[in-house]
């Protein structure tokens, strides 16, 4: 009879055992409203890493200062896009638009040779 106990023990285990460890590789959505949400939240992370890239700041400061330094930067450096921003009260001299860090960074190591204040700023466009 102990044998008997033994053995149905060891198969209701196992039995319990295979009812963890199973488990769906597919997500069915039975729920509309979860199906688009879930959409949504796809669709805006989307938005947010296609919108993200890393400018260099090379100059934060007045209006003269801000003006002779983006002037001469895009005379140096014609192919890079370059902007002056006012942010109250200052004025800000941002280069280049990079999806990737990595080029970010080798361009700012340039870049810091001339005007060696200069950082890396990540950005957004929503």
């Amino acid at each position: 009879m102990s044998k008997f106990k033994l053995l149905c023990v060891i198969t209701m285990l196992c039995f319990y055992n295979n009812s963890l460890n199973a488990q769906d590789v597919t997500i069915n959505y039975n729920d509309t409203l979860t199906k688009k949400l879930f959409e949504i939240r796809k669709d805006y992370s989307k938005r947010i890493f296609e919108s993200t890239f890393y400018t260099i700041q090379i100059y934060y400061g007045g209006l003269e200062e801000a003006d002779s330094i983006h002037e001469n930067f895009k005379e140096n450096y014609n192919d890079i896009k370059s902007n002056l921003i006012f942010e109250t009260p200052n004025y800000k001299v941002r280069i280049g638009e990079y999806k990737d860090l990595n080029l970010a960074s080798q361009k700012l190591e340039e870049i810091r040779k001339i005007y060696p204040s200069s950082f890396i700023i990540k950005l957004s466009d929503l």
